[in-house]
């Protein structure tokens, strides 16, 4: 049987990226950060073990809102931090800050969210969808949620939205998140664009490098120039934001590691 167009874009979309060249350090107890440059590519992926107890997550609070992304990892004590929801004057979709949620957030479309609470070992995680449900958070457990849009794993098969934003089909700088099976590992991915020989990436590009790094669950952040990716071991911005400078964004999400 001949492939079907659409199977054809699938596999040019999801080709591995050649030439290569990944850079791995590891700034922290528990997590590892690997920096890929390959022609046309410029990215960032961040593992994070949720099992360490060194580790511990942290959102925006409402009343710290639009912030850039330093000045909130500064103010949090946060370690490694990235922005997060789309965002107007509020957020868009679910959003809770150290069990604070954001009362005035709008619907809109988001509504693919992350919540994080404590656990026994660890950190614990899981995703679902929230649209319908802007301004509470149905989870008991929760102190910190982030929401994207759109989905783009869901426990391992690739996530096709039929109300999916054209923007997603178009190179961007893209942040995205996601957690391998279990919850286990949290994964952060950060890419480039709007740069001479760097488009950045569409969001079905997204995909193939967040399973490449074992991700069954992922979400779509805010990209374009609020991309952004702070690593205080490795001297603070460590991606080049599209704006050329920080941008101030509705919230954020950080990883705060204890005696680092």
């Amino acid at each position: 049987m001949n492939p079907t167009p659409t199977a054809l874009l699938l596999v040019a979309l999801f080709a591995p990226t050649a030439a290569a060249v990944d850079r791995t350090t590891r700034p922290y107890r528990c997590v590892e950060h690997v920096h890929r440059e390959a022609p046309g590519v410029d990215a960032h992926v961040v593992l994070i073990d949720l099992r360490c107890p060194a580790a511990d997550v942290v959102a925006t609070r409402p009343g710290d809102r639009h912030a850039t992304v330093s000045g909130f990892a500064e103010e949090y004590g946060a370690q490694i931090a990235i922005n997060a929801n789309f965002f107007d004057a509020s957020t868009c979709g679910l959003a809770m800050g150290d069990g604070r949620v954001w009362r005035d957030a709008y619907r809109d479309r988001c509504g693919a969210s992350l919540a994080f609470g404590p656990q026994a070992s660890g950190t614990r995680l899981a995703f679902w969808d929230s649209v319908d449900h802007p301004t509470s958070c149905e989870l008991g457990w929760a102190r910190q949620v982030i929401t994207g849009w759109p989905r783009l794993l869901d426990r391992g098969a690739v996530v096709f939205e039929p109300e999916e934003p054209i923007g997603m089909y178009r190179f961007h700088p893209r942040t995205a998140i996601g957690a391998t099976p279990g919850g286990a590992t949290l994964v952060i991915a950060v890419v480039d664009g709007r740069r001479n020989g760097l488009p950045g990436m569409t969001s079905l590009g997204l995909i193939p490098l967040m399973e490449e790094f074992g991700v069954s669950d992922a979400i779509n952040l805010d990209g374009g120039g609020s991309t952004e990716l702070y690593i205080a071991a490795e001297g603070g911005v460590v991606n080049h934001p599209s704006d050329r400078v920080e941008r101030r964004v509705g919230n954020h999400l950080g990883i705060r590691v204890l005696d680092p």
